[in-house]
């Protein structure tokens, strides 16, 4: 087992995933009992998705898809915010693009931030710290079964805080994790392409500025569309708009991949506006919340400096 990497995946995933949301405070989230539950399920989450996205290959895509399929087991299957009303009520989407039991608005919105910042961000970061370990596998294989029942458990601990949804939206939410999992696995199997760079290439802070803009867009049309009075489906596809639009610019411009400094300034775009929105939010009161953004700034800031 290769340690560094692995605790470091273990901090950083509950930092930028539960943190940078605003859910918890970092003095809330430094109580002894919420960083381990936090560290079971965020950190674990990380690991196992990036073990598995190495060992087949996956890349960025899968670890990715991936990162969607644990979105769903935390959203879906252990907080519920999927089928909670009186969540989405709080968070002023209301009964906007629900389905049934389950609140496609959220769903999605929830998912993709999983995918982008708790586990993709966590993993590119902690691969930027210690680039002799991005090739190997940090653990092994039978030992992976620690962080899955860990992870697994923070189910169990928190079951009865939440709401219980009927059978059928649970199991279509596990079935599209499954299906996640498996587009993740088949990408490995892949034979690898080659892409060509483009003839002029751009500075890699304008990913920066275009991941920073699509993620604050994204945030900001999911909290304000309900609003509208706009037909949900239309609404939803607006909404996932600069998602893709995003996806689109950053595959088109980008030069030197995921792990290069196009990857970086892509990574510190969309922490960016979190960061951003986390200091604002801390000057409300939570003064804590403001403090932790601007220490994690100063590990961006760091890890800039080092990729020179």
């Amino acid at each position: 087992m290769t340690w560094r990497p692995v605790l470091a995946v273990l901090v950083v995933a509950p930092v930028l995933g539960e943190m940078l949301s605003t859910a918890t405070p970092p003095l809330d989230l430094l109580l002894p009992w919420n960083f381990a539950l936090f560290t079971a399920l965020y950190g674990s989450g990380a690991l196992l998705c990036r073990e598995a996205a190495h060992r087949w290959g996956s890349g960025l895509t899968g670890l990715l898809l991936l990162g969607a399929a644990y979105g769903i087991y935390e959203e879906a299957l252990v907080d519920r915010f999927w089928f909670d009303p009186a969540y989405a009520s709080d968070t002023g989407v209301g009964d906007y693009a629900r389905a049934g039991e389950t609140s496609l608005l959220l769903a999605t919105h929830l998912t993709a931030f999983h995918a982008a910042v708790s586990v993709g961000a966590t993993v590119l970061i902690v691969e930027w710290l210690f680039p002799g370990d991005r090739d190997r596998a940090w653990v092994r294989p039978w030992a992976l079964i620690v962080p899955a029942v860990a992870m697994l458990g923070a189910l169990f601990v928190t079951y009865e805080e939440f709401v219980r949804p009927p059978v059928g939206p649970t199991l279509a939410a596990i079935g599209i994790a499954v299906l996640l999992v498996a587009a993740a696995w088949l990408h490995g199997r892949r034979p690898s392409r080659v892409t060509r760079a483009p003839a002029r290439r751009p500075r890699p802070r304008v990913l920066g500025v275009v991941a920073f803009v699509c993620t604050g867009s994204h945030f900001v049309l999911v909290y304000a569309v309900p609003s509208t009075g706009l037909a949900w489906p239309a609404g939803l596809a607006l909404t996932l708009l600069p998602l893709v639009t995003g996806v689109l610019i950053v595959r088109r411009l980008a030069t030197t991949g995921a792990r290069g400094r196009d990857g970086l300034w892509v990574v510190t775009g969309i922490l960016g506006f979190f960061l951003t929105l986390d200091v604002l939010v801390g000057l409300g009161g939570r003064y804590d919340l403001s403090v932790g953004a601007l220490l994690v700034t100063a590990g961006l800031i760091w890890l800039h400096r080092r990729a020179r």
